[in-house]
């Protein structure tokens, strides 16, 4: 029996560079073959041997709305699998601080260009989860709201711009674009694709961070790199997740 094919597919911004950067990675270390569609209009004519799709560069609404068309099959983005690496890295950076994830304050900055994130957070465990954007510097400074926290998830950048602080507390946690969101999606797409109408629920991407955390070596936050020994911690991770999330009936 063939592998399900992975659509990747790209949202407005998404270059076709981009798009068979994450086919390449999908194949070569999911080991599931894959599709490049340029445009996320293209779903409406998805071929049948279609298990998961993969979404760059999408605006929430165009998420939405390919979640709608692919009713039963599962759409994972890049803003996904950014949040899972996000989350990983606070879950490090709180552990190796000796601080329990309960009892931990958290900033996320510029929490609006990630939505996901702050709910994921909440999902593992951190107690109390402060979201900041631009928009509130005027009445409520990045620098008041961050003190007393113990980290800061940055999103927007800006350095001095935010008045950000200066000094080792809280952990300031920036994201890489480029290694982020490629993590942990090869391990969750083999789950996905071995789980027919499994759902990829927060409960399934909080597995997976604790996975990437897991494997993060002494030296950094998250592994450098997805490779076979973190692709299958992910998918087992993954898997037994799914196995508690009911199934899609409505192909």
């Amino acid at each position: 029996m063939n592998a399900p094919v992975v659509a990747v597919v790209g949202g407005i911004g998404a270059t076709t560079a981009v798009l068979r950067r994450y086919a390449n990675a999908i194949e070569e270390l999911a080991g599931l073959p894959t599709r490049v569609i340029a445009t996320d209009y293209g779903l409406h004519r998805v071929e049948p041997d279609v298990g998961a799709v993969f979404l760059a560069r999408a605006e929430p609404e165009r998420v939405l709305m390919a979640r709608e068309v692919m009713r039963g099959i599962p759409v994972v983005t890049d803003h996904d699998t950014a949040a899972i690496a996000l989350a990983a890295a606070l879950l490090t950076t709180l552990r190796r601080a000796d601080r329990a994830p309960h009892l931990s304050q958290v900033v996320v900055a510029g929490a609006r260009t990630m939505p996901s994130l702050t709910q994921l957070l909440l999902i593992a465990g951190i107690g109390h989860i402060t979201a900041w954007n631009p928009s509130d510097a005027m009445a409520y400074p990045l620098l008041r709201v961050a003190s007393g926290a113990d980290a800061v998830i940055n999103l927007v950048g800006g350095g001095g711009r935010y008045a950000w602080p200066r000094h080792n507390v809280p952990a300031v946690i920036v994201p890489d674009p480029a290694r982020d969101p490629l993590l942990a999606l090869p391990g969750l797409l083999q789950a996905l694709t071995r789980s027919p109408g499994a759902t990829p629920t927060l409960d399934v991407h909080r597995d997976c961070a604790l996975a990437l955390a897991q494997a993060a070596p002494e030296s950094a936050l998250l592994p450098r790199k997805p490779d076979a020994s973190l692709v299958e911690q992910v998918a087992v991770a993954a898997t037994l997740a799914l196995a508690a999330v009911p199934r899609a009936t409505d192909r």
